[in-house]
């Protein structure tokens, strides 16, 4: 899904983070002679798994000292966010921190939606802008279906794309679906939020959704529209601005092997 390369003004954008494994005591006592091998095998995973290309990773172990915590449990953390050094396995708990902006294909499937025809895994990249049309962030799109907000650790709230540094947005905000157009490529946005979302001809009030299940399908017209690569759209009256930029085509290889 990754065959096209990102150029380098996205690919500095794109996130970076740490995984802290935090164990239960027993399961940390018991891991403690391949902690540190066990930390670096798991690394090397997170690095070939495709879905997590296009970031840099690194898995580190950190022991609980609840006994009566799950036996594991998994958080992202922003690398540059990260003011301590490594708490190690053996003798200190983990310390909780945000996590990091990640667009995470697991979260907020909708069900009964397959690849529609023409969709192409990472041949978009939704990039992110501040009202001065800085890019701060961008996140490679996976998923034909696409949801965007503010962080949120509730799992009936969480987005594929999760945005920083913007309070002021829902953390269910908006949803993008792979819809071409008269043979153009396009997207239908819904606007699940409180924030009004502003297109270039049009607005498009939020449809103020509960937690819970999403369900598009029952989404009135009034709430969604729809966008072109390269349109901007804006949530509220503060940002950030989005767009849904094109990936260039992988390049050709000279000396790849050619048949025929």
């Amino acid at each position: 899904e990754n065959a096209r390369s990102l150029p380098e003004r996205y690919a500095r954008l794109l996130p970076e983070s740490l995984l802290v494994v935090t164990l239960r005591p027993d399961a940390a006592e018991a891991l403690t002679p391949v902690a540190r091998p066990l930390e670096m095998e798991l690394t090397d995973s997170c690095s070939r798994h495709g879905s997590l290309y296009d970031r840099t990773y690194r898995v580190q172990l950190r022991r609980s000292e609840d006994p009566n915590a799950s036996l594991f449990s998994v958080s992202s953390h922003a690398g540059q966010e990260l003011a301590e050094e490594p708490v190690d396995v053996e003798t200190e708990a983990v310390v909780p921190a945000a996590p990091l902006p990640v667009a995470d294909p697991d979260a907020t499937r909708i069900d009964g939606m397959g690849p529609p025809e023409g969709w192409e895994p990472g041949r978009w990249i939704l990039v992110v802008e501040d009202q001065q049309g800085e890019e701060r962030e961008a996140f490679r799109l996976t998923e034909p279906v696409t949801t965007v907000g503010r962080r949120s650790d509730d799992p009936l709230l969480e987005t594929t794309v999760s945005l920083r540094d913007v309070p002021h947005i829902s953390r269910r905000q908006l949803a993008l679906v792979w819809e071409p157009r008269d043979g153009a490529a396009g997207f239908r946005v819904y606007n699940l939020g409180l924030n009004p979302l502003h297109l270039p001809s049009l607005d498009v009030p939020g449809a103020r959704l509960a937690r819970g299940h999403l369900h598009l399908d029952r989404i009135g017209a009034e709430h969604s529209g729809w966008v072109s690569p390269g349109m901007p759209l804006r949530i509220g009256e503060a940002g950030p601005v989005l767009r849904v930029d094109e990936v260039g085509e992988p390049a050709e290889d000279p000396d790849a092997t050619q048949f025929g």
